[in-house]
């Protein structure tokens, strides 16, 4: 074994002497990360920071300070050292790139933020937050009127600390406020602020929108942790709230845990804890923000639950008469994402109202609206003033006054989150979901395009909706047409047999496109012939013992209109016959209002009343063996009480 020498215990020394400095080096970084972990971000952001300006940045610690202050809404901090990650150059985190181009959005780099989410497109091109951000023609014109009149004022009741998701209880708002309390507050170690408590304000004055100084809302109710979020039935007895749930720990001390959402009812002008509303039974979940439906039977909120797409998903929930309630549903990828969807409102006219930072919005939380009336109806981004380039979320809108309150972190506030008064000052936001049909009229035998063919468009109704003519090329539209609805068209030209086909305009697309063909018509207009067959239209059958139309033989009865309109010099006999239930005057008394009644209809619609002759039948011209006293089935019976259309001349 070789001696050491003095050269060998020199190094030895030198290392002793280094390992302490360098353990002492790791330390404030162990604890930054250790309070990250913890989410204590404010404290893991001074030992980062304070690392940084030392000259000790890595690539770790600006992710670090990036994150943490974006997790705390910080968007134009977290920018920064997002920017100083970016210029590394490195391989990214999970998610970096579409937080960093989020933060450039807050920060107003509209074209940076495009070029990093084009990064982060190219990476994950199957992740619905990527998908979001490319701007959906049907969302952005599925509004009618309005969405965008809006005044938004910051209230008077707002503090320096964080106030926020507010609700109404008549003249009363309540909401959550991190201000400090007189009894001394816990401190939020995620934010250094107090845990929020509910407080209330009474509007003052109806014309500078004035609130009364906030006082605690019912102090026996709440823990010392946090409460956000409330919400009341209509009769005021029942109050959904989040709240921290406290729980004992192994030395039975009371210890802050994740949100849940709490109920308390009112008894006797006091609130009683009724505790956690127990939805998915694990404690491992956040559950947070309820929103109540218009009848009162459903409860929206947000949570994070195992089979959610992203950080939070919304999910709504059935409440049972007999207090139970039912299993959680996620709504689905049409509202949920990769990124957090929280904070839902449902309005009384059943809008869904929430905020997302995982679509095609100006920066941080935006608040879009979708139409629950509708089945897949898209969300909507509400746009400015509503929306800035921060947090805008808990958007709680009154549809009858058009006026509500809505809480933002944007710059000009009081403090970190803020309460704002709107009111939508135009016309009021309404939902229209239009598309527009469009096609080309085509002969069935070599596909050529037909000219100037003459369109109906009829609703389920057989109402007209519209009418056009196809262009010299055959092409032809029919625009801003409901979507989402049942139509048909009748498609009419000289020489041609009178079509018709039906089509669903589809929800979420701005064109449908349906291509038509026409028969040649092989029949010559001539005395005798009986329109019924050229058109191929269904008979107008009526009902027993009446002589009203009925609706299914409205569509076959424009078809003869669109041919008297094609023919103009023609003249019809409309025929109407009976079934042989009834005596044969009966019978032809019966058949001639069913004449009649054809022809008013043809009048109706425009034409002219000296092409018309209406004559009934009776059952003189059965077109089976079901005469008297001969057993026949109903729909026997129903092909004799029928009409059809003759041309005279």
């Amino acid at each position: 074994m070789q001696p050491k020498t003095p050269k060998n215990m020199k190094r030895q020394l030198v290392l002793i002497l280094l390992f302490p400095i360098l353990a002492l080096a790791q330390q404030p970084l162990r604890r930054a990360d250790a309070k990250f972990e913890q989410e204590s971000y404010i404290s893991a952001i001074k030992i980062y920071e304070h690392l940084a300006n030392k000259g000790k940045g890595t690539a770790e610690i600006y992710e670090r300070l990036g994150d943490a202050n974006y997790f705390n809404a910080n968007y134009v901090q977290a920018q920064k050292w997002y920017e100083k990650r970016y210029a590394l150059n490195a391989p990214f985190p999970e998610g970096f790139l579409y937080r960093y181009s989020q933060s450039l959005k807050s920060a107003g780099m509209q074209e940076e933020a495009q070029k990093v989410m084009a990064e982060y497109a190219k990476e994950k091109p199957a992740e619905l937050r990527v998908k979001n951000q490319t701007p959906t023609l049907r969302a952005q014109n599925s509004i009618k009127k309005g969405s965008d009149n809006f005044s938004i004022t910051n209230l008077n009741i707002n503090s320096k600390y964080s106030d926020f998701s507010s609700t109404f209880k008549g003249d009363t708002l309540l909401f959550a406020s991190a201000r400090p309390r007189i009894i001394a507050n816990q401190i939020y170690q995620r934010t250094g602020q107090a845990f929020t408590n509910l407080y209330y304000s009474v509007k003052t004055n109806d014309t500078t929108n004035t609130y009364s100084e906030p006082k605690l809302f019912s102090k026996k109710v709440f823990s010392v942790y946090h409460e956000a979020t409330p919400v009341f039935t209509k009769d005021g007895k029942t109050m959904y709230y989040t709240q921290n749930e406290v729980k004992k720990n192994h030395k039975r001390k009371l210890t802050n845990g994740l949100n849940k959402i709490y109920k308390a009812t009112n008894e006797n002008g006091k609130w009683v804890d009724q505790g956690v509303l127990d939805i998915f039974a694990l404690d491992s979940i956040r559950v947070a923000h309820p929103a109540l439906s218009p009848d009162e039977k459903t409860l929206y909120f947000a949570s994070d639950a195992k089979g959610s797409y992203g950080q939070s998903d919304l999910y709504k929930i059935e409440l049972h008469p007999d207090g139970t309630i039912g299993n959680p549903e996620n709504l689905g990828t049409t509202i949920n994402s990769e990124a957090r969807e929280s904070y839902p409102f449902v309005t009384k006219d059943n809008i869904l109202l929430f905020a997302s930072d995982g679509r095609l919005g100006m920066g941080g939380y935006d608040i879009y609206a979708v139409d629950l009336n509708v089945p897949n109806a898209l969300p909507v981004h509400l746009g400015a003033p509503i929306n800035s380039p921060f947090d805008d979320f808990d958007m709680n809108w009154d549809r009858t006054t058009n006026q509500g309150v809505l809480s933002s972190n944007r710059p000009g506030g009081k403090g970190d989150d803020d309460l704002y008064s709107f009111q939508n000052t135009g016309t009021p936001f309404v939902f229209e979901y239009l598309t527009n049909i469009k096609g080309r009229v085509l002969d069935q035998t070599n596909s050529d395009s037909i000219a100037y063919a003459s369109l109906v468009l009829l609703d389920k109704s057989n109402n007209e909706v519209a009418r056009t003519l196809a262009d010299e090329n055959g092409n032809f539209t029919f625009e801003n047409v409901t979507s989402n609805t049942a139509y048909t068209i009748n498609i009419s030209k000289k020489d041609y047999y009178v079509a018709s086909i039906e089509l669903v305009t589809n929800l979420n697309e701005t064109i449908l496109k349906s291509d038509i063909e026409l028969k040649k018509d092989t029949y010559k207009m001539e005395p005798g012939l009986d329109l019924a067959k050229v058109l191929e239209i269904t008979q107008i059958y009526f009902d027993l013992d009446k002589s009203t139309i009925r609706k299914d033989a409205i569509v076959s009865l424009e078809k003869i209109i669109q041919a008297l309109e094609e023919y103009p010099s023609i003249k019809i006999e409309i025929s109407s016959y009976a079934d042989s239930r009834q005596n044969r005057k009966y019978n032809k008394l019966l058949s001639q209002r069913r004449a009649d009644a054809t022809m008013a209809y043809l009048i109706k619609r425009g034409i002219n009343p000296e092409r018309l002759t209406a004559k009934g039948y009776g059952e003189s011209h059965l077109l089976n063996p079901c005469v008297d006293a001969v057993p026949c089935t109903e729909a026997e019976h129903q092909q004799n009480r029928r009409s059809t259309f003759v041309v005279l001349r």
